[in-house]
């Protein structure tokens, strides 16, 4: 099946040595100390594709909030116990809804998890609304802890897009199932920044 969409604004971050943490200045500063690195990534650039309409947010990640539940099992093993408050953050959740209560968005929101495939399952959820929403990508980098057993380092990253459908869209996305390697940040951002002529994906194509 093939539709088209219309990208109307995207925004991404990476973590760099000038810009080891993404802005967040427009977030009250008692609510901003608070913030996960996932929460601060991802409202960084949500926050850039916006629009004073409610609009539905589906919200992607592979590892979540893994350095708020690194810090609670931590906790619990030297402790016997860990903090309700941390707990609360550890959600997968966590970010989307941080972003609606900043926003006062009152539409729903989708959390996703699909382990190496999270980027595509959450761009899938995104673009079978069929309207307009928004997309939101963020992962932290990965825990020295778990580096042993990661592999390949995750640095910290996010990017978002508020996308619609529309005949004369300029993307077209073909929806399709095939056996491909997972799609990487790196590639979407390509596509996104005209780098790259196309966007696949086990499931969709976007071009």
């Amino acid at each position: 099946m093939t539709t088209h969409i219309d990208i109307a604004k995207f925004a991404t971050w990476r973590a760099t040595a000038e810009a080891p943490k993404p802005d967040v200045s427009f977030v009250p500063p008692l609510d901003r100390r608070r913030l996960t690195g996932v929460e601060r990534a991802a409202l960084s650039v949500a926050w850039q594709v916006k629009t004073d309409a409610e609009l539905p947010v589906v919200f992607a990640s592979r590892w979540g909030e893994i350095g708020v539940t690194l810090k609670l099992m931590k906790q619990f093993h030297a402790d016997g116990e860990m903090s309700p408050a941390g707990f609360s953050a550890s959600v997968h959740n966590a970010a989307p809804g941080a972003f609606s209560l900043l926003t006062k968005n009152h539409a729903p929101y989708t959390a996703i998890a699909a382990r190496e495939r999270s980027l595509e399952a959450g761009l899938l959820e995104t673009f079978a609304l069929r309207r307009e929403a928004i997309f939101v990508y963020a992962e932290e980098a990965t825990p020295e802890f778990y580096l042993p057993d990661f592999g390949t380092p995750q640095p910290a990253c996010a990017v978002a897009l508020r996308v619609t459908e529309s005949p004369n869209a300029p993307f077209t996305l073909d929806f399709r199932h095939a056996d491909l390697p997972s799609a990487t940040f790196d590639d979407f951002i390509a596509f996104l920044e005209g780098r790259a002529s196309s966007f696949a994906t086990s499931d969709l194509v976007l071009a």
